[in-house]
């Protein structure tokens, strides 16, 4: 059974073409915005592929691997890198209760054995605040859509920050310990808050 992802991202050229150019004419520091190891962190791909994939360059089809492999692969990296509201690592059996599916299937997925079947793969994604398309999205696909944030971040038109924050979110303040940001830790700023905020939209699903 295959996973259903809805549409994929924009060609990551594409995307990071926008980013630099948009970059350029807001006289942002284009690699403090795309940094490969934050970059890595968010798409879920290794940290040297997601560094040769902003280089351009092509990526082996035996880097990528199939969906099967890729899900298993990202299932694992999110488990290992999620944690619960006392910061602890999730029960396996609190997974399976959430998203209705047997604790063995889930220990299974997250352990990167081969579970039976991938039917409760969306539901498990969503578990933790991600689209299914995490699970599956090849490595250029899975950065091209971490990107996604940082280019809505580019669009804000007002120079305020605040006031863009207040005007799209609702927040009320943001403490910077004192220290004022500079444009480019205002624009990942921004794009981070966007993230999070879509992940709790897709975590909202099973909590």
């Amino acid at each position: 059974m295959t996973v259903s992802a809805g549409d994929p991202p924009p060609p990551l050229a594409v995307t990071l073409d926008r980013i630099r150019t948009r970059a350029g004419e807001r006289g942002l520091d284009v690699d403090g915005i795309l940094d490969p190891r934050a970059l890595s962190e968010r798409a879920g791909v290794p940290l040297e592929l997601t560094a040769a994939l902003l280089r351009g360059e092509e990526v082996p089809e035996a880097a990528a691997g199939g969906t099967e492999e890729r899900v298993r692969r990202r299932a694992v990296f999110l488990y290992a890198v999620s944690r619960d509201a006392r910061g602890r690592p999730y029960r396996v059996a609190d997974i399976a209760a959430a998203i209705g599916a047997p604790p063995r299937w889930v220990g299974a997925l997250v352990s990167g054995r081969k579970p039976p079947h991938l039917r409760h793969c969306r539901a498990f994604a969503a578990f933790f605040g991600r689209e299914a398309s995490f699970l599956t999205d090849t490595p250029a696909q899975a950065v091209s859509r971490a990107l996604r944030p940082t280019l809505e971040s580019l669009d804000y038109r007002s120079g305020n920050l605040m006031a863009d924050l207040v005007d799209q979110y609702g927040l009320v303040s943001v403490s910077t310990r004192g220290r004022p940001l500079t444009r480019t830790q205002e624009t990942l700023l921004l794009g981070m808050i966007t993230g999070m905020l879509s992940a709790e939209r897709h975590a909202g699903v099973t909590r």
